[in-house]
């Protein structure tokens, strides 16, 4: 039978006590993965603009897109641009993810599952972020991604959920999922079901 879930306060000490182990194997494996995080957002890439990027290269912990983006006169220099993105800014919420996993005392396998789960949102945060950086070079670079009008504001959107909503809320919304008996009882003993999202006839 599953123990009943401590009170929050050691629920809280004990995800805290999680989070720097959590940060530290998130901080080396995620710098590992970095280079398949961008294979995939260059496959998503791929879909939103075809050919925009002709090659990838890491450079330390940075991903370089090489694009086929033509540098316009204006900016002083000739060729194609390289935009590089850091994709440790979108992955963050795996170590929140773990932490508050372990906090609750998860099944291996749930950790496992979620850190996959998580990462389309990682390359998604990748992908928008290439595209708002090209956005940002002016008129004549928006033209060559086709990124006018409703598309322009279609990325800024994107960027802004890749960088600011999926890393910090999607874990916690993760996390509920995985762990909903364990929810379900915490906020029996703190008066505090309803407001985590668990419906009484949830409850067991």
């Amino acid at each position: 039978m599953t123990p009943d879930a401590p009170p929050l306060g050691r629920f809280v000490l004990r995800t805290l006590c999680w989070l720097a182990p959590c940060f530290a194997l998130w901080y080396v494996v995620a710098s590992a993965l970095a280079p398949v995080t961008g294979t995939l957002a260059w496959g998503l890439l791929d879909l939103l603009q075809p050919r925009l990027v002709s090659a990838l290269e890491t450079t330390g912990r940075e991903l370089a897109f090489v694009t086929s983006l033509r540098a316009p006169a204006a900016m002083g220099r000739s060729g194609v641009l390289v935009i590089e993105v850091n994709p440790l800014l979108y992955s963050y919420g795996t170590a929140l993810f773990l932490a508050l996993m372990l906090g609750a005392r998860a099944q291996w396998w749930k950790l496992l599952a979620g850190a996959l789960v998580l990462l389309p949102f990682h390359v998604w945060g990748v992908a928008f972020d290439l595209l708002a950086q090209a956005l940002r070079l002016g008129p004549d670079i928006a033209v060559q991604i086709h990124a006018q009008g409703w598309r322009a504001e279609g990325v800024a959107i994107g960027y802004q959920l890749g960088s600011l909503l999926f890393p910090t809320l999607v874990p916690v919304l993760l996390w509920v999922g995985f762990c909903r008996a364990f929810v379900t009882r915490l906020g029996r003993r703190t008066g505090t079901g309803d407001a985590l999202g668990v419906p009484a006839s949830g409850r067991q």
